[in-house]
């Protein structure tokens, strides 16, 4: 048998043992702190994938109806919540439930409808007894609108 110092936190512990076992042992250790470490990354990057991803879902310009209150309204997203924009102003969204919403300023529901692709392809507001609904029109304009901006904002810092 033979000894081994080792060097931790300014401590000095002493082993005896095979060689072997000190390797193993250092090994163990280090395999726990690297699955750890994976657990932690994985942990964060499903986090944030699942704050950004529900919402863009809604995005986008709804039309309505032909002499509607309502002419069209715009969906975006501020922070984490969903605004809707439009000429009676702009208001926040509170999620009730899946594709559910509550517009409080008006005592509103309002459903966004899917199509059978799973893409959101209308929303039904539900006030004062009346059913408004608006088609979407185009991609989630709302996101192309952004990302444009963020293309000009990048070619103007980038002119020579």
């Amino acid at each position: 048998m033979q000894r081994y110092f080792i060097h931790f936190d300014n401590n000095l512990f002493f082993l005896w043992g095979k060689k072997n076992t000190l390797n193993s042992l250092s090994q163990i250790i280090n395999m726990k702190i690297l699955s750890l470490m994976l657990v932690v990354m994985l942990g964060i990057m499903t986090a944030v994938n699942a704050q950004t991803s529900p919402l863009k879902d809604y995005l986008g310009k709804y039309v309505f109806a032909a002499g509607s209150p309502l002419a069209e309204a715009m969906v975006e997203v501020e922070d984490t919540t969903l605004k809707v924009s439009s000429a009676m102003g702009s208001f926040t969204l509170e999620k009730k439930g899946v594709d559910t919403f509550y517009l409080s300023a008006y005592d509103a529901y309002v459903i966004f409808k899917r199509a059978s692709s799973n893409e959101v392809e209308s929303v039904s507001i539900s006030v004062q007894g009346m059913e408004l609904v608006g088609t979407k029109t185009g991609a989630s304009i709302a996101g192309i609108k952004e990302d444009e901006f963020q293309m000009e904002v990048l070619a103007e810092k980038f002119v020579y």
